[in-house]
C-alpha cells in the first residue's frame, strides 16, 4: 500500500480552512514537504495528483479555490498583439473585397441606369383566314408547330374551282385569236397603204421622168434645129462654088443629103416632143413645148388613185392622212409615222397595236387574262399558306369543316418579340431613344439579353384605357402613372433562350451611355426609323407540293 506524506500550508478562503498537504508516493520520483498546523479532524481525505497540476482540493471536498491563489502564482505570457491585428486585416480585406465585388456594381448600376420590373415580352399574333370559301380537305399543322412563309397549312377542295379555270382558259384563246386576226388585218392594211405608196411614187417619177424626158427632147430639137440651119448654110456656100467651079458635085451632093438629114432630124424631134406631152395628157403645143402646169403631179390620173387607196387603207389601221397635206417628198414612213431605229418590224407593230381592230381584240383578250388569273388564284388559294414565320397556336380548324372568307381558322404567332417597358413617369426625364438596355428575364436567370430603346408610346396606360378617369370631378388623388417604353433586342431571338410573349422581363436602361442608332437622342419617331423585320410573305407562289415539313411536329423554336 502505498504511503502519502502531506503537508499543508494553512490559508483562509472564506469560512473554508484550505492548505496544501504533503505526501508521499512511492511510485512518484520525488515529493513535496509542506508543514500544517491544522487539526487531524479537519482532514478528512487525501489526493493524489500530478505535481504540475495546480489545483487546490478543499480537504473537506466542498469546493476547488481560485487559481490565482498566491499559493498558485501564474504563469507569465506576454500579449500576442499581432494576432490581432491580423484579425482586423482580414475583417477589412474581406469587406473591401465584398464592396468591391457586389456594392461599388449596384452603386454604379443604381446611379448609371433606370430600371422596371414592370415589363413584359410582346408580339404580333397573325390571325389565318381563307380569302375563298370551300369544304377543307386536309390540315397539315397542329398546335405548337413551327413553319416558314409559303408553308401548306391546310387545303380546300380544288373541283369547282378547276372547272372555272378550264372555263377562263377556253374563252382566253377564243380572244386571242380574235386578236391574231385583227392584227393579220391591220398588217394588210398597212401592206396595201404600203403598196399604193409605191404605186402613186412610181407613178410620180414616171411623170418627172416624162417631164425630163420632154425637156431632154426639146433640147434635142434645138440642137438639131441648129444642125439643120449649120447644114443650110454649108450647102449654099458650096453651091455658090461649085458655080464658080471651085467645088466638085460630089461635094455639093454630100452637103445636101446633110442638109436633107437635119431637116429630118428636127421634124423627128417634133414628133417625139408631141408624143411625150401626150403621154403626160398635154396637148400640142408647138409655139412651147415646155408649158408644163405646176401641179401637173397632183392632178395626173393614175397619182389620185393610189392616193385615195392610201387614204383608204391608213383610216381603217388609225391613221389619219389628207391627200391635201400630201408633199412629194413626203416617204411612206413619215406618212404612217414609222420610227425605225427600233427596226421596220417593231415600227410596223407599234403602229398596229394602235389599230381600232386590235385595240378591241386586245381588251377582249385583257378581259379573257383577267377572267383567267381570278379563276387561278381562287385555284391557287385552295391551298393556305403561312403568310409569316411562327409557332402555331388556337386551331380550330379540322378537315370536312366549311370555311367562309374572313373565319379565324388558326394563329401564327412569329418570333420577332419586343419588350414593353411601363415606366414612371418620373423616370423618363434620362430615357432616349437609342439608350442600351440590358434585359433580365425570369425565366433565363443566367442570360443578360441586350437591347435599346426604341420608341414611346404617345399616352400612358391610363390614358389609353377603356374607362379613363374623370379627374375633373370628386376628390382627386395623385398617382404616378406609367408610360410604355418599347425595346427591341439588339439581336435575333435567340433559339436556345427563346422570348416568349408575356414573360416578365427587367430592363435595366444605360442613360449614361451614348444614344445610338436611328433616331438617337429622340423620344418621338417622326417616320419609321427601322423595319420591323415581321413582314408577310405576300401573295404565296403556285405549289403543287406539300413542303417537307408538313405533318411534322417541331418542339423546337427557331427551325
Amino acid at each position: 500500500m502505498a504511503t502519502h506524506e502531506i503537508t499543508t500550508d494553512r490559508y483562509s478562503t472564506g469560512t473554508d480552512q484550505v492548505g496544501n498537504e504533503r505526501w508521499f508516493d512511492s511510485n512518484l520520483s520525488h515529493d513535496v514537504t509542506t508543514t500544517s498546523a491544522l487539526a487531524p479532524s479537519t482532514i478528512t481525505d487525501t489526493v493524489e495528483h500530478p505535481i504540475d497540476s495546480q489545483v487546490v482540493v478543499d480537504l473537506q471536498g466542498t469546493r476547488f479555490s481560485e487559481q490565482s491563489h498566491p499559493a498558485f502564482p501564474e504563469r507569465s505570457r506576454k500579449p500576442k498583439h499581432w494576432v490581432r491585428w491580423l484579425v482586423i486585416g482580414l475583417a477589412l480585406a474581406a469587406i473591401s473585397f465584398l464592396g468591391d465585388r457586389y456594392g461599388v456594381p449596384l452603386i454604379r448600376e443604381a446611379l448609371n441606369t433606370v430600371s422596371t420590373d414592370d415589363a413584359f415580352v410582346t408580339g404580333h399574333v397573325t390571325n389565318v383566314s381563307p380569302r375563298i370559301e370551300g369544304l377543307v380537305t386536309a390540315v397539315y399543322v397542329d398546335e405548337d408547330d413551327h413553319v416558314e412563309p409559303d408553308t401548306l397549312l391546310m387545303s380546300l377542295d380544288r373541283e369547282p374551282y378547276e372547272i372555272a379555270v378550264a372555263r377562263s382558259e377556253a374563252g382566253l384563246e377564243v380572244a386571242q385569236s380574235q386578236l391574231v386576226e385583227a392584227r393579220a388585218q391591220a398588217k394588210a392594211q398597212l401592206t396595201q397603204a404600203r403598196g399604193s405608196f409605191f404605186q402613186r411614187k412610181n407613178a410620180q417619177e414616171l411623170l418627172r421622168r416624162q417631164v425630163a424626158s420632154l425637156h431632154a427632147q426639146v433640147a434635142t430639137l434645138r440642137a438639131r434645129e441648129s444642125s439643120l440651119y449649120l447644114a443650110e448654110v454649108d450647102q449654099q456656100r458650096l453651091a455658090h462654088l461649085a458655080r464658080k467651079g471651085s467645088a466638085t458635085q460630089s461635094e455639093l451632093d454630100q452637103r445636101n443629103n446633110t442638109l436633107d438629114v437635119a431637116g429630118q432630124q428636127v421634124k423627128e424631134a417634133w414628133a417625139t416632143i408631141q408624143e411625150t406631152r401626150a403621154a403626160l395628157g398635154l396637148p400640142l403645143n408647138t409655139k412651147d413645148p415646155l408649158d408644163v402646169p405646176k401641179d401637173l403631179e397632183q392632178q395626173q390620173s393614175t397619182i389620185q388613185a393610189a392616193v385615195s387607196s392610201i387614204s383608204s387603207a391608213l383610216a381603217q389601221v388609225g391613221i389619219p392622212f389628207s391627200a391635201a397635206e400630201l408633199q412629194q417628198n413626203h416617204t411612206y414612213e413619215t406618212i404612217v409615222g414609222l420610227d425605225q431605229k427600233e427596226g421596220m418590224d417593231a415600227a410596223i407593230n407599234k403602229i398596229v397595236d394602235k389599230a381600232p381592230a386590235v385595240l378591241v381584240a386586245k381588251s377582249s383578250v385583257l378581259q379573257a387574262e383577267k377572267t383567267l388569273d381570278d379563276d387561278r388564284r381562287k385555284l391557287r388559294y385552295t391551298e393556305i399558306r403561312a403568310e409569316v414565320a411562327g409557332h402555331i397556336e388556337d386551331r380550330a380548324v379540322h378537315p370536312g369543316n366549311r370555311v367562309e372568307p374572313g373565319q379565324t381558322l388558326l394563329s401564327i404567332r412569329p418570333r420577332y418579340v419586343w419588350i414593353d417597358a411601363n415606366f414612371k413617369e418620373t423616370q423618363l426625364d434620362h430615357i432616349h431613344i437609342g439608350l442600351p438596355v440590358k434585359l433580365y428575364v425570369d425565366a433565363y436567370p443566367h442570360r443578360v439579353f441586350q437591347g435599346r430603346v426604341a420608341g414611346f408610346r404617345p399616352g400612358t396606360g391610363l390614358a389609353a384605357s377603356l374607362l379613363p378617369p374623370e379627374n375633373a370631378t370628386g376628390n382627386y388623388v395623385k398617382v404616378v402613372q406609367r408610360l410604355p417604353v418599347r425595346i427591341e433586342l439588339a439581336e435575333p431571338n435567340p433559339a436556345e433562350t427563346p422570348l416568349f410573349a408575356g414573360l416578365s422581363v427587367v430592363p435595366y436602361v444605360q442613360i449614361k451611355a451614348q444614344p445610338t442608332g436611328p433616331g438617337a437622342g429622340r423620344r418621338l419617331r417622326d417616320h419609321t426609323l427601322a423595319s420591323s423585320p415581321d413582314f408577310a410573305a405576300g401573295p404565296v407562289k403556285p405549289s403543287s407540293r406539300i413542303p417537307t415539313n408538313t405533318g411534322a411536329r417541331h418542339g423546337e423554336w427557331g427551325h
